[in-house]
């Protein structure tokens, strides 16, 4: 018994600092943000409790809807784009034999360099003066001279995107990949005696046996979609005149630029709440979906 107590506090002892910091830095910080949200605060004075005229004026923003439209296209491009690549690259690597560890570890690379790295890299390379569009000026390709994405309204998202894919989809190989070792290689054989072709595979073996690897990665990508921030940031800050605006920039600019943290803790919540909301509804779609299995 003695024993027993000693070890469950020494096991205290040892998670108790990393649960005080945790406290400290994430949870007071986290639940006063909870009553931020309902004042008017400039960050420096005495904040004035204003109910609920935070979430009515984020109602009418336009600047906060438009924010809100960007990032629901962030996360369809995420859904979309990652996978396809990561799935589709798995399936050929794991055809190709050992030489497959050279790809998948040049494929992984680039999530390894940081953010802030790679952001600034394409951030050059997108440039006018110094990145690619001036290369094809050089070389006569006028058509393409004037390409400069991170100044074009309607480009300037999906540049930065593009960035972050490019970072991200190394990763998504992987775990698709890890996913495919698992899948029994029996069926394969049972599916082709059967005269099934290569799409048919995937559609009925592949796919179905990496099931739950597919909706935690849906479920990771539209979560992470409501708080992305650095890409955006590093390249363009939200701009050209805020066509990359997101949710967490809109946010950053409300609160340390513009002094209007109230307003900024309600937006903070609010998005946080969305991203539970979201959370919840696709973790019951997934128990249901594996208990009518």
């Amino acid at each position: 018994m003695k024993y027993r107590i000693k070890r469950k506090i020494k096991g205290t002892c040892f998670i108790l600092p990393a649960f005080l910091l945790h406290l400290t830095v994430i949870v007071l910080p986290a639940l006063s943000m909870i009553y931020y949200a309902f004042t008017k605060w400039n960050g420096l004075n005495a904040p004035e409790f204003i109910g609920l005229d935070n979430f009515r004026r984020m109602l009418q923003d336009y600047d906060f809807l438009f924010a809100m439209k960007n990032n629901l296209i962030w996360m369809t491009i995420f859904l979309v784009v990652p996978f396809i690549m990561g799935l589709g690259m798995a399936l050929v690597f794991t055809k190709i034999g050992k030489i497959q560890m050279v790809f998948r570890t040049l494929c992984f690379l680039p999530y390894v360099v940081s953010a802030t790295v790679s952001g600034k890299i394409f951030a050059v390379f997108y440039s006018p003066y110094s990145g690619i569009g001036s290369f094809f000026e050089r070389i006569g390709v006028s058509a393409l001279a004037d390409f400069a994405p991170l100044g074009n309204e309607k480009q300037a998202l999906y540049a930065a995107a593009f960035v972050d894919n490019w970072h991200w989809w190394g990763f998504v190989l992987v775990l698709m990949m890890s996913a495919l070792h698992q899948v029994d290689t029996s069926l394969y054989e049972a599916a082709k005696t059967e005269g099934a072709n290569g799409w048919q595979m995937l559609v009925h073996v592949t796919i179905p046996q990496i099931k739950p690897t597919i909706i935690a990665y849906f479920v990771f990508v539209i979560v992470a979609a409501f708080t992305t921030f650095d890409y955006v940031w590093i390249m363009t800050q939200g701009g050209p005149a805020g066509s990359t605006e997101v949710f967490a920039t809109r946010i950053y600019k409300t609160t340390f630029i513009n002094y209007d943290a109230g307003y900024g803790a309600a937006m903070s919540l609010s998005v946080c709440l969305l991203a539970l909301t979201v959370y919840f509804i696709l973790r019951i779609i997934q128990r249901k979906g594996a208990r009518e299995e």
